[in-house]
């Protein structure tokens, strides 16, 4: 009873001191992007008077943003409800959360603040009318596209719904590649186009389209001295090997220090020179709903405000479908979770399919595995996918699929796409779970797997196999012939997938499995195109005034069946730049 009274007068208090005009700082924290991310409101008469938000972990210029405009926009809308910002969504989601954490510290719900609506913002105008190419999304390809257009003589509408440039390319590493640079030759590598271009085919698989990959690896070698051009630190300048994909023949990536971000700013002073030159119009926080089609030609755009703007010519460069659970199930898989940016919605294959663009490889997309959905298709916790010995994978048929240890990287992706459902489970064992670290990734103490074991969300346990089986809903004699013939390969010292022997460790009761599916970063397909970046229907023949760049162009159909090291980022320069000039020369051609 007196435990009851006191948290009574405790809640009084605080129903006094934020009605009474006391103002009163409450905080609170939550799990960011890098690291933990607090919120202190200050609360006075029931209103947020003031707000800060600190990361310290997080990402100069893209979490940074959630902490410097969210809190602001708090205290005017006197909310903890405020739009996120798009293209910063977990620090975004940090921010929102701990800000409703800190208001319930102060005892109210965010219905009890009274609603002061946003300013509206103004509208994004143009400089200047009637432009001969619209670049719809301002991320690395769309700017090289712009800059590109600007260059051979047009006037360029640069149209971006987010509040800056750069779009996914700052969330990625600085890894590019090219075959016959400069660099290369420095090195003592010999290295040419074609070499580079028949490395693809046989990573790949051969279904790359050859004339793309032709014309991409003739002009990756200029967007690598473009980068060095443009001031690029490229540390000792000596050509790798890739760390993360499957190898190529010979050294030829090169990466840039700072990462994707740093090469997003390399450009920026160029996209600025011509917007002050007035070639160059840029309408950040402005969305394209829809593109203008008539007799069979693409004509300008349409706003989500309403506005129309027309061209000649217009280019696609909106980036993947990473982030459109429609379009992951549609395409790709039944379970899967993402990690890419909040705007990459899938926007250009909507506009795509409006002209019935011809798509390719679309069912190609080199999920990571090893995503625990245990909280939403946006929120990723990770397993520990490579040399983990005490675990083994199966489907939900109870079979095993792969050399879980060290497998090749498009190996332990291809599992997980042909696995029943796309669903994987790792199981392990007690002993594992006494002596290493926890199969979670960054799980400090197993706390974690256990906090998931004890909703019985994604970690299960059985004493038995059986008992585990029936948890995870698997046939019972299928899992049990998995882990008698696993042991006994341990027993042999032969593994029939191919584990090394320091590798093979018997799997003894209890028994735990964690629940896993592939994680999306990039998308890999998309339309069809001439060697001019002209996107082509499913007549074969080119959209007439339509272009494309970026990842919208389908890394497959440029590399194949393969995760080839650093030609997502020489693709916005080479792709993005060859749709600009080739837009331009429409345009000023149909004046």
């Amino acid at each position: 009873m007196k435990k009851l009274s006191l948290t009574l007068i405790m809640l009084l208090v605080l129903s006094l001191l934020v009605s009474t005009g006391l103002a009163q700082d409450y905080t609170a924290t939550a799990q960011g992007f890098a690291g933990d991310v607090t919120v202190t409101l200050t609360i006075e008469d029931g209103a947020i008077v003031a707000a800060k938000a600190e990361g310290p972990n997080e990402t100069d210029g893209i979490g940074t943003k959630a902490l410097e405009n969210l809190p602001a926009a708090m205290v005017e809308q006197n909310s903890v409800t405020v739009d996120a910002i798009a293209s910063v969504t977990f620090t975004s989601n940090a921010v929102l959360e701990a800000a409703k954490a800190a208001l319930e510290a102060a005892g109210l719900k965010p219905e009890d603040l009274a609603s002061r609506e946003a300013a509206a913002a103004d509208i994004v105008k143009p400089t200047f009318e009637n432009p001969d190419v619209i670049v719809i999304g301002a991320g690395n390809a769309g700017v090289n596209a712009a800059i590109a257009a600007a260059e051979t003589g047009a006037k360029v509408y640069l149209i971006e719904k987010n509040d800056d440039i750069g779009g996914s390319i700052r969330f990625a590493g600085g890894t590019s590649s090219a075959g016959g640079t400069q660099m290369q030759k420095d090195a003592g590598v010999e290295d040419s186009p074609e070499n580079f271009a028949a490395d693809i085919v046989r990573m790949g698989g051969g279904t790359n389209v050859p004339e793309l990959t032709k014309k991409h690896t003739e002009m990756a070698p200029a967007a690598i001295e473009l980068l060095e051009k443009l001031g690029a630190d490229f540390g000792d300048r000596l050509p790798k090997m890739s760390s993360s994909y499957d190898a190529f023949n010979v050294p030829r990536e090169y990466r840039v220090t700072g990462g994707g971000k740093a090469i997003a700013e390399l450009f920026r002073p160029e996209l600025e020179k011509q917007i002050a030159a007035g070639n160059v119009s840029m309408l950040l926080n402005t969305e394209v709903a829809d593109i203008i089609v008539e007799d069979g030609a693409v004509k300008g755009v349409v706003l989500t405000d309403g506005r129309e703007f027309r061209a000649a010519a217009t280019v696609i460069a909106t980036g993947g479908y990473g982030h459109s659970e429609e379009f992951l199930k549609k395409y790709n898989f039944e379970n899967v979770l993402t990690m890419a940016p909040a705007f990459v919605t899938g926007d250009g294959y909507r506009f795509a399919e409006k002209v019935n663009a011809k798509m390719n490889n679309m069912d190609y997309l080199p999920a990571y595995p090893g995503g625990v959905p245990d909280a939403g298709f946006d929120v990723v916790t990770t397993a520990i996918v490579k040399e983990y010995a005490e675990t083994i994978w199966v489907n939900t048929d109870g079979q095993r699929m792969v050399n879980e240890y060290n497998a090749l990287d498009s190996e332990r992706k291809a599992a997980y796409a042909s696995a029943p459902h796309n669903l994987v489970y790792m199981i392990t064992t007690q002993n594992a779970r006494d002596t290493l670290t926890s199969i979670i990734s960054k799980d400090e103490g197993w706390a974690k797997f256990d906090a998931l074991l004890a909703e019985e969300n994604c970690v299960y346990k059985g004493e038995t196999i059986e008992e585990l089986a029936g948890k995870i809903g698997v046939d019972a004699a299928a899992l049990k012939a998995t882990l008698e013939a696993y042991n006994a390969g341990v027993e042999a010292g032969e593994d029939a997938f191919g584990r090394p022997a320091e590798s093979l460790v018997k799997l003894e009761g209890p028994f735990y499995a964690l629940k896993t599916c592939p994680y999306v970063m990039l998308t890999k397909g998309g339309p069809l195109m001439t060697t001019d970046a002209q996107t082509i229907n499913m007549n074969d023949e080119p959209i007439v005034g339509l272009y494309q760049a970026g990842e919208f162009v389908g890394g497959a159909n440029l590399g194949g069946s393969a995760n080839i090291g650093g030609l997502a980022n020489t693709t916005t320069i080479v792709w993005g730049r060859i749709a600009g000039q080739s837009a331009a020369a429409y345009a000023i051609g149909a004046k």
